[in-house]
């Protein structure tokens, strides 16, 4: 099933703005403790790529530039969130309205940027004054509120360096993006006082956790299986951007993202590379409980063998797709090519 770019944007434009309650309540001792109790993994001794030359790059900032297609998809979804990525997390946040989110990745460094989000989301009560923070002019400022929430934690030098390197990367990546949501009328975390609120008080209740976990180790994704389903909730989006395709799926990878509680209700994203065509990506979705059937197929070797995709035209060409097919009626074919 393909769903075409214009007509998912038209869609989602048609879609009024919820007005979800940002208030959520603190966490019980019991939950806390579940919640910031489960393994993380180590972080990686190696940073993986689609190929060679990707290999040992850090990804501070997001580089998908059309996750609005996704937002018709995951609004008002809740449950739990599990995803992988820097601040892209907080676009999938700010629309699905999680009452739990684990923001993991396999990189020590985006991990390290998600404490600092948590500085200047706890500090600033609104879009503008968040966004501030990462300019150049406010240095100052931003680093004694890393400091200020950071003050005991023995990783506080190493969160001041992390924003000081990046920076100017994300202040642009945001600024970026909220031009083009302002543009488009996407209502997000950077254009949606709502959608801000939201995200603020998720971190203010310790409902958000960033945490190091490897999608092929054994610790990290298993925790968080046992975490939410002891906290009785269903993960009802899981972003995987496009890690994918650095790997053929393993035997620990299936077992992993097998573990997690899904139900009906639940989605997977993901993003397939077409940079070399339309300087971004293909963006794929997938309900949650069809993507588990396909892991129990030995034959699948990866996702290219359970996602479609059509010939792109061009730069302008952003493909979007759902991929809803049963394995026990679609057997998985040989890849394709980009």
């Amino acid at each position: 099933m393909f769903i075409s770019r214009v007509f998912s944007v038209a869609l989602l434009l048609a879609i009024a703005t919820p007005s979800w309650a940002s208030d959520l309540p603190a966490l019980s001792a019991e939950q806390k403790a579940t919640f910031w109790g489960s393994p993380q993994d180590p972080a990686a001794e190696k940073l993986l790529g689609i190929n060679e030359e990707f290999e040992g790059k850090h990804y501070a900032t997001g580089d998908e530039w059309h996750a609005e297609l996704w937002q018709p998809h995951i609004a008002n979804l809740g449950g739990g969130y599990v995803g992988v990525g820097s601040d892209q997390a907080y676009l999938y946040v700010g629309w699905q309205r999680p009452e739990f989110a684990w923001l993991i990745d396999y990189d020590q460094l985006v991990v390290d940027l998600h404490s600092v989000y948590r500085a200047f989301f706890l500090e600033a009560d609104s879009i503008d004054g968040f966004l501030k923070l990462w300019q150049a002019g406010s240095s100052n400022l931003a680093l004694d509120r890393i400091e200020h929430t950071y003050a005991s934690d023995k990783r506080l030098k190493i969160y001041r360096e992390a924003y000081s390197r990046n920076r100017g990367n994300v202040a642009y990546r945001l600024a970026l993006l909220r031009k083009s949501h302002q543009k488009n009328k996407v209502a997000s975390w950077l254009t949606d006082p709502a959608a801000y609120a939201y995200i603020r008080n998720l971190y203010q209740t310790e409902r958000i956790r960033p945490m190091l976990a490897n999608l092929l180790a054994d610790k990290g994704i298993s925790g968080i299986a046992a975490a939410a389903d002891k906290l009785g909730v269903k993960v009802h989006v899981v972003y995987l951007s496009n890690a994918e395709e650095y790997w053929p799926y393993g035997q620990q990878f299936r077992a992993n993202l097998k573990s997690l509680p899904f139900d009906d209700k639940s989605k997977i994203l993901r993003t397939l590379s077409s940079f070399s065509i339309n300087r971004d990506y293909r963006y794929n979705l997938q309900p949650g409980l069809l993507y588990q059937k396909w892991l129990a197929q030995p034959k699948l070797r990866g996702v290219r063998a359970m996602v479609k995709r059509r010939k792109l035209d061009g730069p302008d060409d952003i493909e979007f797709s759902i991929t809803d097919s049963d394995p026990e009626a679609a057997p998985a074919k040989k890849p394709g090519k980009k």
